[in-house]
């Protein structure tokens, strides 16, 4: 006897949503907030599965494969990241409401802590979320990635005093108190703008299409 595929996966799913449903209801009893931060990484997660966005493919498919189309997604992402933070701070200044901003300084060890971070993304074959996305889809040997990464991260964080020492540190640099909001806004869209451009002329130059 022949067994429908597509027959199958639809149970699959059926059971999913319902395991899902009874879930949030026994979440909502308990705490309404951790419900909603549940369905927001359920749904975060679902999104980064069903388009594959990377920020190790978004840098690296360029140079790899000539492909940018999630590089293109990840500018439009910072684009709009950047639109909602200064409707966010504006909204706020307008009703007299602190924001208190975290402005973080920069020294050597920003570069080497990026330099690392980067060589171990391209190793493992994606970023944060793209391990954990694949962790999520059953690829065991992304555990070991995922493990690489809690280490790194404690061994940072406990080093960072002993670079700061060592090196120091330049304060960090936070461009609406140089140029204010309007400009800098301005300055910012239209770079990610370039770079979006510039990102789908690369595309149909090396793939001729």
């Amino acid at each position: 006897m022949e067994i429908n595929p597509l027959h199958s996966q639809r149970k699959w799913n059926f059971g999913f949503i319902l395991f899902l449903t009874l879930l949030l209801t026994l979440l909502s009893q308990i705490s309404i907030r951790l419900m909603l931060n549940f369905t927001l990484g359920i749904s975060l997660g679902f999104v980064l599965q069903k388009s594959r966005f990377c920020l190790a493919a978004a840098l690296r498919d360029p140079l790899l494969i000539g492909m940018t189309q999630l590089t293109r997604a990840f500018l439009l992402l910072l684009g709009i990241s950047i639109l909602g933070f200064a409707i966010v701070f504006w909204g706020a200044s307008q009703k007299n409401i602190p924001i208190i901003l975290n402005v973080f300084p920069f020294g050597v060890n920003t570069v080497v802590g990026g330099l690392l971070f980067g060589i171990g993304m391209v190793l493992a074959g994606g970023c944060t979320t793209g391990i954990l996305m694949r962790i999520g889809e059953g690829f065991a040997m992304q555990w070991v990635a995922f493990f690489g990464l809690v280490v790194g991260s404690v061994l940072g964080e406990r080093s960072l005093i002993y670079w700061q020492n060592a090196f120091g540190e330049s304060p960090g640099i936070f461009l609406p108190n140089i140029f204010g909001w309007i400009p800098t806004l301005i300055l910012e869209i239209t770079v990610l703008a370039a770079l979006w451009l510039l990102a789908k002329w690369w595309q149909k130059k090396q793939l001729g299409k």
